[in-house]
C-alpha cells in the first residue's frame, strides 16, 4: 500500500510540472518571468560590458557634494600631510577664538577653513560666546590612525581644543570638521 501511494504522489508530482510548464506563459514559449537555475547563478555575478558606462570627465562638479570630479591621489602621511594638517587646524581655531570681532569679519574669515558640513553646525555660532580668545602655542597632531582625518590638539587660553580636520584625497586642502572646546565647556 505504501508503494502504491508513494508512486502516486511521485507521479502527481510530475504531471503538476508538466501542467505548469505548459502553461507557465500561454503562448507554448519558455515563461522568462520564472527564473531558471542558470538565470539564478548568472544574476548574482552581473557582468557590466565594456564601455557601456563612463566615468565623468574631469572637471565635472557633482551635484550632490559639491566636489570636483578627477583623479583622486590616495593620501599619505607624510612631512608635509603633519605639517599641512597641523598648520591648518592653528589658523582655523585662531580664527575661531575671537569673542570680540563682529560676527560678520568672524565669519568671512572662518568659513573657509570648514568643510560643508561644518559651515552649517558653525553658521549660527556668535563669536562673543567662544571661551578662548587667543590661541598659546603651536598645534599637536594627536591622533594620524586614517590618512583622511587629522586630530589636533590647539592650546588657548580656555584649555586645549581638539580640531578634528579632514580632507577628500591627498591633493585636497586640510578642512575642520570640528573644533572641540576642552572637556567640560561647550
Amino acid at each position: 500500500m505504501r508503494a502504491t501511494r508513494s508512486a502516486l504522489l511521485i507521479g502527481a508530482g510530475a504531471v503538476l510540472a508538466l501542467v505548469t510548464a505548459a502553461c507557465g506563459s500561454g503562448s507554448g514559449a519558455p515563461d522568462t518571468a520564472t527564473p531558471t537555475a542558470s538565470a539564478t547563478s548568472s544574476a548574482s555575478a552581473a557582468v557590466i560590458p565594456d564601455g557601456e558606462f563612463t566615468a565623468a570627465p574631469d572637471g565635472v562638479v557633482n551635484e550632490d557634494t559639491g566636489e570636483v570630479v578627477g583623479d583622486h591621489v590616495v593620501p599619505e602621511w607624510d612631512a608635509q600631510s603633519r605639517e599641512a594638517v597641523t598648520r591648518t587646524a592653528e589658523k582655523a581655531m585662531t580664527a575661531f577664538a575671537r569673542p570680540g570681532m563682529a560676527a560678520d569679519q568672524w565669519w568671512d574669515e572662518l568659513e573657509p577653513l570648514l568643510s560643508s558640513a561644518a559651515q552649517l553646525d558653525y553658521s549660527y555660532t556668535d563669536p562673543a560666546n567662544v571661551p578662548a580668545s587667543a590661541v598659546t602655542g603651536p598645534g599637536t597632531l594627536v591622533d594620524d590612525s586614517s590618512a583622511y582625518l587629522g586630530y589636533v590638539e590647539v592650546p588657548t587660553d580656555a584649555g586645549t581644543y581638539t580640531v578634528v580636520l579632514s580632507r577628500l584625497d591627498g591633493a585636497a586642502p586640510w578642512l575642520v570638521e570640528r573644533l572641540a572646546p576642552p572637556d567640560g565647556q561647550g
